[in-house]
């Protein structure tokens, strides 16, 4: 016997229907009784997945019916079987045809050695796919429908809220609770410092840990990450959320993969009570996009001038500066043990890296005349490639409607068309995608020179001013501005003298676009 509730089922179970699985069962169990048959397995499928990849009962139970355990399969109606895509449809079907095994609903006995019972059940079949489709199409524009109204159609609602029955309407509304809602409140306070000092989100993390506040979900100690989660979250300010995980279906050699990569939200005007001001959670978004985590306590004066800019090549970490007590200078390393890479002095490791911005300087300068006309014969050349590929694009858009004239007038048969009109249509997708891909390389090369010339006044500045800075976070402050970070190799112990295989690899800060 195999059972199996469908998303219909569960939602009508949470407005307080019986159990779908108990009903199904006993209904089954009548039907065995009547047919005088012995239930050796009952397969419960508790979820409700689209394909048979997501139904490990399923999976279980055609592994079965292909070693020959059963002589049929009872379920409620053919659909709760299956009613995902026609692979999975032909995949079912195809099992129990070669096993000789029937399927036994209430209302009939289906045997696929039978060609009549086979056709019925191919149509029975890609009926339920249709009414499949269909719901799930219902089921989005409701879900889409309820978010554009500002309802919310998630079963967790966000830290600091509670999710309510709206009073004599359908759908489920945000309702601030306490005293989370302060917390989050205190949270956008310290970040953006609204009435106090601002503090970044490592901070903020001992200030929630050290009042003893849950965190969200288990309740146990507060994280950077979970902080950082509610500084992005525009829920609080008023807005619905919508798109943030959308399903991604690829397939690579038959096998179909399901990913839900993040993407930019569309919002909607919520229904709920905001717990900050938009204003807020603006600020909160552009001090997350330009805050980098730097390592190291910010209440105390920092001590490491390359702070949060130079990362270890083997894992991909920040690396911090170690000091001695003995008198031995300070050195940068790696604190994970279980990476190879191997420390430096300090000095020399800022020594190199002061010296590959000068040497970067002298050689775009020394180059600039070369560099600018360069770019310039990159740039012009784009510029015709770009010409020519609309050209051609509009040339076989005329070819487009030649063809169908000559369709409308009898000179090509549908074959002759079908195939002129593929071969045409991918000549047409191949010249948009080129079109495509030689404006962004146009853009590239305006913004590189642009870019490039913005930097030289930067980087002369920082080799002017960074001797005589006076504190860490001066000269800091100097090498941000015209580094993004800095990626550190070294994994031989040599410390000195040509064994020494240390490299550093500078990565320029542009800036912005705007």
């Amino acid at each position: 016997m195999y059972l199996r509730k469908s998303r219909q089922d569960i939602e009508l179970e949470n407005n307080g229907a019986e159990d779908t699985l108990s009903r199904h069962r006993r209904r089954l169990l009548d039907v065995a009784q009547k047919m005088n048959l012995t239930i050796l397995k009952i397969y419960e499928e508790v979820v409700s997945g689209d394909t048979i990849a997501g139904r490990p009962q399923m999976q279980q139970l055609l592994r079965d019916v292909e070693a020959g355990k059963y002589d049929a399969v009872l379920c409620h109606d053919i659909d709760r079987l299956g009613r995902g895509g026609m692979k999975d449809q032909g995949t079912i079907l195809d099992t129990f045809k070669w096993a000789g095994v029937a399927i036994i609903t209430p209302d009939k006995v289906w045997d696929l050695s039978f060609e009549l019972d086979e056709e019925g059940l191919e149509f029975r079949t890609l009926g339920a796919r249709f009414e499949y489709r269909m719901i799930r199409k219902r089921m989005n524009q409701g879900r889409q429908q309820s978010v554009q109204s500002g309802l919310f159609i998630g079963h967790t609602p966000p830290y600091g809220y509670e999710r309510i029955k709206r009073q004599g309407a359908k759908g489920w509304i945000l309702s601030p609770i306490e005293p989370e809602a302060t917390v989050v409140k205190d949270i956008y306070r310290w970040y953006i410092g609204d009435g106090c000092p601002p503090i970044g989100t490592s901070l903020i993390v001992r200030k929630l840990n050290e009042r003893g506040i849950p965190s969200p979900g288990q309740g146990k100690d507060w994280t950077p990450c979970a902080v950082r989660r509610i500084l992005s979250n525009q829920e609080y300010c008023g807005y619905i959320c919508s798109g943030v995980r959308k399903v991604v279906k690829t397939v690579k050699d038959g096998v179909v993969t399901v990913s839900r990569p993040r993407g930019v939200p569309v919002l909607y005007k919520g229904l709920h009570e905001p717990i900050i001001t938009e204003e807020q959670s603006q600020m909160a978004i552009a001090k997350l996009s330009k805050n980098k985590s730097r390592p190291g306590p910010k209440n105390v004066e920092m001590t490491n001038p390359l702070s949060g800019l130079v990362y270890c090549h083997f894992c991909g970490r920040s690396m911090i500066r170690r000091t001695y007590s003995n008198g031995r200078p300070p050195s940068i390393m790696c604190i994970y043990t279980s990476c190879p890479c191997v420390s430096s002095d300090f000095s020399i490791v800022e020594d190199a890296i002061l010296d590959g911005l000068r040497e970067w300087l002298k050689d775009f300068e020394n180059n600039f005349t070369i560099t600018q006309e360069n770019n310039v014969a990159e740039i012009e050349s784009l510029k015709s490639a770009i010409t020519a590929a609309y050209a051609e694009l509009q040339k076989l858009d005329q070819q487009k409607q030649r063809i169908y004239t000559l369709v409308e007038q009898g000179v090509y048969t549908t074959d002759v068309f079908t195939e002129r009109m593929q071969a045409l249509s991918e000549e047409l997708n191949k010249t948009t995608v080129r079109i495509s891909d030689l404006q962004n390389e146009l853009q590239s090369a305006q913004t590189a020179l642009d870019h490039k010339l913005q930097l030289i006044p930067n980087v002369k500045h920082v080799l002017s001013a960074y001797r005589h800075c006076q504190t860490a976070q001066e000269k800091n402050d100097l090498l941000r501005a015209v580094l993004d970070h800095v990626e550190y190799f070294k994994s031989n112990r040599e410390r000195w003298g040509d064994g020494s295989d240390l490299k550093i690899t500078l990565f320029p800060a542009f800036p912005d676009k705007n």
